[in-house]
């Protein structure tokens, strides 16, 4: 018979005591303040009241800090009135909104949602990042509070192979199970790992990762990944596993989900990688080069049924080169042939080795998933059949999307109908709902706008990187672009014109706090102080956890010197600033000014020091940090302190040389001149601006 004594004391021993080990040793990690919480979600108070906010640290666990690519920090209250319909959105960058940040489907849903039900609070919280995928979504419904939301929308697919544990993705190594993915997930959110990988980082840096900066989709483009990689079984397999447990987490949370297929550029966007097949013989591909040149151009003389048949013999020879069956697409959309375009668009995105676009299978993976879950509590709407629809005869492309995957206001405008339909049939609020026209839908929301305009610009600038390029439709693109920038220009009009359209939206008692905040800007523009204050003000009321209300104010108030009002405005932006180093630097630093310009040198100091102390990585706030300390000792004539601010401001700089910074930064040598002239150092200065000279 076994010794129960002698197995219970073994099982203890291996067991249970190595357990609560690790138990203890993390709660009293997370005690002393060591490692962060990747929780999504954190639970603040503000006056009194439980609010949740966005933790600016979550997408760390995924890629480097450096990248900062989000959450948006949204901040709500935890309790919620019987009045108040709260709607989530999942998904990367095309479900953020990219790159009409105000005028994505989270706006204009609510826009929607709100002209619908007029009597109800209307509140939908973006969560969506840049460049993630179903392993990050799968977290962020983990995270969701329960029963903290009637609806959830998931938008997701286009990031599968390049983003996290993604064979595309550039920072980590790709994964085929996905039961070793979670598992590392799990790991890497406890104190523990997060205290012995900051240790080793100390010891022997390994991760140069962490200096990178985010460049956009050029960081992916020399990870293609083609349509018979057998990796892609893996990335189908956990686009599925994912899918169908964020849809049971939230359920299980008491939230209505809104499942959405995934629209794509088919029109417009010519493949981003084509690879040729491998056993080619040299002469087959002189052969197969002929045809695409002869048909090329023909299409250019428009010459399309020349040129579909060269372009057809080239496929007899290279079937699975991508841009191939795109220039076919198009030729055969230019003699009529619609149903045929459509079959080489789809199949020119599927063969497609930069997989920037959630392809064929993605959707049909959405659609299967969809068919399995039962009708309560869960809703699938096809959006990509809706783009589809709006688009005839044609496939969907710039009358919908900006580039590849990224919706124009039109876009958006026909993900949020659809989804509000869905919505509303869920709440069962009236069998005839209809929604808002797209020209009603921008109206209330002020599209376009002097964002939009900038918004369009930074695209330009976008595709003028890698792997745009390389696309055979590139210069169409940049037509597109040019053309779009110019109608809009004109869209938008004088100041003046602006200013009256916002104050119909407001009049009208549609305005949120977006349409306040532009007529707080142009109002500053237009130099109208009062009214400038009043739209800030009514920003305050509408949404008081702003952190850009508070800086906008102090901004303002500023220009008039009005120091000592300006502190208590900095104060609460400082604490509505989390997460972005560079921001709460600005805050700390401003706000150190302020209070030397009332005289409370102490304080003023300590604000400054914190900021060379903490956030030195920020050059430029770090120089103009130690130029505030210089002038206002030297003012106060603080002799010893001066001095000391002036050794210190030089060993940074001579530290920032030896780690070559100064090539990030090339006006830190005339900045340094400039603050030892400051401090009447004239031979330090000139020593600086000789050496700016060499």
């Amino acid at each position: 018979m076994p010794d129960i004594r002698k197995i219970a004391f073994t099982f203890i021993t291996i067991v249970v005591v190595p357990l609560l080990f690790f138990v203890l040793l993390e709660l009293g990690l997370a005690a002393f303040g060591v490692g962060t919480s990747f929780d999504y979600f954190h639970e603040i108070d503000i006056n009194g009241q439980p609010h949740y906010q966005e933790n600016p640290d979550f997408a760390d666990q995924f890629y480097p800090s450096s990248l900062n690519i989000g959450p948006r920090e949204n901040t709500f209250t935890k309790e919620r009135s019987p009045e108040l319909i709260r709607v989530y959105v999942l998904g990367g960058s095309a479900a953020q909104g990219f790159p009409h940040k105000n005028h994505g489907i989270d706006r204009l849903l609510e826009t929607q949602l709100r002209a619908a039900l007029p009597s109800r609070e209307i509140e939908v919280i973006n969560t969506a990042m840049t460049s993630v995928n179903s392993h990050v979504v799968y977290e962020v419904a983990r995270s969701i509070p329960e029963d903290s939301a009637d609806f959830a929308v998931i938008l997701m697919g286009n990031n599968e192979v390049v983003g996290p544990y993604g064979p595309g993705t550039f920072n980590q190594t790709f994964l085929a199970n996905i039961t070793l993915i979670r598992g590392i997930q799990a790991l890497k959110r406890t104190r523990i790992w997060q205290a012995l990988d900051s240790l080793i980082q100390q010891v022997k840096p390994t991760d140069a990762m962490q200096d990178l900066e985010w460049e956009g989709m050029q960081m992916f483009t020399s990870h293609g990944v083609s349509h018979d990689d057998p990796r892609m079984a893996s990335v189908y397999s956990h686009y599925e596993s994912n899918l169908t447990s964020i849809i049971k987490a939230l359920r299980n949370k008491g939230i209505h989900v809104v499942l959405s297929s995934v629209p794509v550029n088919l029109r417009h966007t010519a493949p981003f990688l084509s690879v040729h097949s491998p056993d080619l013989s040299e002469e087959l591909l002189d052969q197969w080069r002929e045809l695409i040149s002869s048909g090329s151009q023909s299409a250019d003389e428009e010459n399309w049924g020349e040129a579909i048949t060269r372009f057809q013999e080239a496929l007899e020879i290279d079937p699975d080169y991508a841009d191939t069956h795109f220039r076919l697409a198009t030729a055969f959309e230019n003699t009529g042939k619609f149903q045929e375009a459509k079959t080489h668009y789809q199949r020119a995105l599927d063969l497609d080795a930069l997989r920037f676009r959630a392809d064929t299978t993605i959707n049909q993976i959405i659609q299967n998933v969809a068919a399995s879950v039962g009708n309560d509590t869960f809703s699938f709407v096809d959006s990509a059949a809706a783009f589809e629809k709006a688009s005839q005869p044609y496939q969907p492309g710039w009358n919908l999307l900006l580039e590849h995957v990224h919706y124009g206001f039109f876009g958006n405008h026909v993900l949020a109908a659809e989804v509000s339909r869905s919505i509303m049939s869920s709440l069962a609020s009236s069998d005839d709902y209809e929604p808002l026209p797209s020209a009603e839908v921008a109206n209330r929301v002020g599209f376009p706008n002097y964002d939009t305009i900038e918004e369009i610009k930074n695209l330009q600038g976008m595709i003028q990187q890698p792997p745009f390029p390389g696309q055979s439709n590139y210069a169409a693109l940049e037509n597109f672009l040019n053309d779009r920038l110019e109608n809009v220009t004109r869209e938008v009009g004088s100041q003046m014109e602006v200013v009256q359209r916002r104050r119909d939206v407001m009049n009208s008692g549609l305005a949120d706090w977006k349409i306040h905040f532009e007529l707080a800007v142009l109002n500053q523009r237009l130099r109208n102080p009062p009214a400038m204050y009043y739209h800030l003000n009514q920003i305050l009321e509408l949404y008081p956890h702003n952190r850009e209300s508070y800086m906008k104010i102090a901004e303002a108030m500023s220009k008039e010197g009005k120091w000592r009002e300006v502190i208590p405005y900095l104060e609460q932006s400082l604490y509505y600033t989390r997460g972005d180093e560079e921001k709460i630097a600005e805050t700390i630093g401003w706000l150190g000014t302020a209070y030397f310009r009332t005289g409370e040198y102490e304080k003023a100091t300590d604000l400054l020091l914190e900021v060379t102390e903490k956030y030195s990585d920020q050059i430029g706030l770090t120089l103009r940090a130690y130029g505030n300390l210089i002038k206002y000792s030297r003012d106060k004539g603080k002799v010893k302190d001066l001095e000391r601010y002036v050794k210190a401001v030089q060993r940074y700089a001579r530290s920032l040389i030896r780690k070559e910074k100064d090539k990030d930064y090339p006006l830190l040598y005339q900045r340094m001149s400039q603050l030892m002239t400051m401090g009447g150092y004239e031979a330090e200065a000139k020593e600086w601006a000789e050496a700016q000279a060499q």
